[in-house]
């Protein structure tokens, strides 16, 4: 294998490629990424096992061949290259060489024929999505999906079909975020696509501002541009029924501004503490008060003035729960619905749109 490439052409298609390669394997072909010289161009292809990247890259192939290389180690010797055309070619012994002007690197690499097979099937129906509105409603759902590999079903983002539009929900047990929109695909079941892989799409959606081929099979997410193929496995298992903990709309609805109830929020978060990370919202007339207690340090409180004439109660909420769910708004205003108590804390933008998310309130 021998080629030529541009060292920026070749950075960037390590750079989607380098992260989705396992650091920590039983398997040590997964912390390579494999490298096919063919024609014209270069394709970098790197999975762990779950999410799977092909990438396009122009380049001057003198000898087609393939080969695998450490993906980590050849980043951080192609990023410290000055910009211009470098020369790439396997040796003997499982040797690559990288060559830029007077630079000289030697790496050990692996078989092309002991990585694994790409995992995608053949004809696929595809749609054409805006890749900047699924970007947009992974980042308003993601944040509350769960982290416990225990619970396995709920590591990912429930895609769901509604209508002509397509409804995609996470909920760790503790909180659920909901947006409900038009992506132009069309699904036959629920389908669950894990955090893992929605990461490495976020990544890859960011800057895009085209459409982008999207598709499922029966165990993958298919995701396509010009350039990039990507597959993620779909989660194996079944969605709880969300529905069950979403409340009606209720009477009490205050509006805050977005900025105001933030910085507030996150001033009193300070004082809460791994064994008490509850923050107090004590709702009276015209004024919603913040309190924290840490029982080492002492306690805070703050006030924010706001238009309520109903009776006074108060709701306990994990606070770093409560800064995602905001943070995850972007109107400048956020209504935010209580309901009976035990009823989960509903937080949507102001002027609404198709999008709502809710903390479980905690046990006073």
């Amino acid at each position: 294998m021998l080629f030529q490439i541009d060292r920026d052409s070749f950075l960037d298609g390590l750079t989607k490629t380098v992260p989705i390669t396992e650091k920590r394997t039983p398997l040590p072909i997964l912390s390579h990424v494999l490298i096919n010289a063919a024609e014209s161009r270069l394709v970098l292809t790197a999975t762990d096992l779950e999410v799977g990247l092909k990438i396009n890259c122009e380049s001057t192939v003198l000898e087609p061949g393939m080969f695998a290389v450490p993906s980590k180690k050849t980043y951080e010797i192609v990023r410290e290259l000055e910009s211009g055309q470098i020369t790439v070619q396997s040796t003997e012994n499982q040797r690559i060489q990288i060559e830029s002007g007077k630079s000289v690197f030697q790496l050990a690499g692996m078989d092309a024929s002991d990585y694994p097979a790409w995992t995608s099937s053949g004809e696929v129906e595809t749609a054409q999505v805006q890749a900047s509105r699924l970007l947009y409603m992974i980042e308003k759902t993601m944040f509350a999906s769960s982290n416990d590999d225990s619970r396995f079903n709920l590591n990912g983002i429930l895609f769901e079909q509604d209508g002509d539009n397509t409804k995609l929900v996470a909920t760790d047990g503790h909180r659920l975020a909901l947006i409900n929109g038009e992506l132009g695909i069309r699904l036959e079941s629920n389908l669950i696509v894990p955090r893992k892989g929605l990461v490495e799409l976020k990544r890859l959606l960011e800057g895009l501002k085209e459409e982008i081929s999207v598709g499922f099979e029966e165990k993958n997410l298919l995701v396509s541009t010009d350039r990039v193929m990507m597959t993620v496995r779909l989660i194996d298992g079944d969605f709880p029924d969300y529905r069950k903990v979403i409340p009606e709309p209720g009477d009490t609805v205050v509006q805050v501004p977005h900025s105001q109830l933030m910085h507030t929020l996150r001033r009193v978060a300070i004082l809460t503490s791994d064994r008490n990370k509850g923050v107090n919202l004590k709702m009276s007339p015209g004024k919603m008060e913040l309190t924290a207690t840490h029982p080492d340090l002492g306690t805070a409180r703050d006030v924010i003035d706001v238009e309520y004439t109903g009776d006074e109660f108060i709701v306990i909420v994990n606070a770093a729960y409560l800064i995602e769910a905001i943070g995850a708004i972007d109107t400048e205003t956020v209504g935010i619905e209580f309901h009976e108590e035990g009823a989960p804390v509903i937080l949507r933008p102001i002027p609404s749109k198709d999008y709502f998310n809710l903390v479980m309130p905690m046990r006073k």
